[in-house]
């Protein structure tokens, strides 16, 4: 197992008094100087710690001294769970609640979205067709899904989407990348069409299409890949 760097058991252990109300909302952490004596590390490792909290919208710097614990709103508070999630969920566990979650949002999103919204979806489409930096579709992705969840006009669910594709941005870039670039514009152009036209039921059963064939790629390809070092072994 890694072992956990200073600045992580730094964050790890406030989040722990945060999810556990030893420490609540408005309520100021404890200094710089106590927590490195209370883990063992420097001040550097507490300062970097706390960053990684502040980046997430846990905790906060006031003017005049002192971090505090944010009052808890979505997005922030399902932020916490990100760091379990990279350390205990695989990327086919990810893919199955990407599949519920998405099949809501795209309904939701059928049905409340503007003439704006399908707007920018087909501009995310066009743009698309037209790169090939891998880096950059991906980027694309995430901004195509995170605006039909956005535009299901529920926030709790758009805050979980935003925490599942942290996650796959943080640790699961070489799996999101078994499927083609091409292989997902035509399938979000199926599910694109079915919103403008707001059918829900179609626009979920493409939806549900698409993270099946992804799901069944990556199973595929993982099994190619367990026979393959199984081999490995053995010679």
């Amino acid at each position: 197992m890694k072992k956990k760097s200073k600045s992580q058991i730094v964050y790890d252990y406030i989040e722990e008094l945060v999810i556990s109300g030893e420490i609540k909302a408005g309520e100021r952490l404890p200094s710089e100087a106590r927590l490195g004596e209370i883990l063992n590390v420097s001040r550097v490792s507490v300062r970097a710690g706390i960053e990684k909290l502040s980046a997430i919208g846990l905790v906060s710097k006031k003017k005049g001294g002192g971090t505090y614990v944010n009052k808890p709103n979505n997005e922030n508070y399902l932020s916490v769970f990100t760091p379990t999630l990279l350390h205990n969920t695989d990327y086919l566990e990810l893919l199955e609640i990407r599949r519920a979650l998405d099949s809501l949002s795209v309904q939701l999103c059928a049905k409340h979205i503007t003439e704006t919204g399908t707007r920018k979806l087909l501009e995310i489409i066009d743009e698309m067709e037209t790169i090939d930096d891998a880096n950059d579709f991906f980027t694309l992705d995430k901004k195509f899904h995170l605006l039909i969840s956005k535009y299901s006009k529920n926030r709790f669910l758009h805050s979980m989407h935003l925490i599942i594709w942290d996650v796959i941005q943080k640790s699961q870039r070489i799996s999101y990348n078994r499927v083609t670039n091409q292989d997902r514009i035509e399938e979000h152009k199926a599910i694109v069409n079915a919103i403008v036209h707001k059918d829900q039921d179609l626009a979920r059963i493409y939806t549900i299409r698409h993270l099946e064939r992804i799901i069944d790629t990556f199973v595929c390809e993982y099994n190619q890949d367990s026979q393959y070092e199984a081999i490995k072994r053995k010679n």
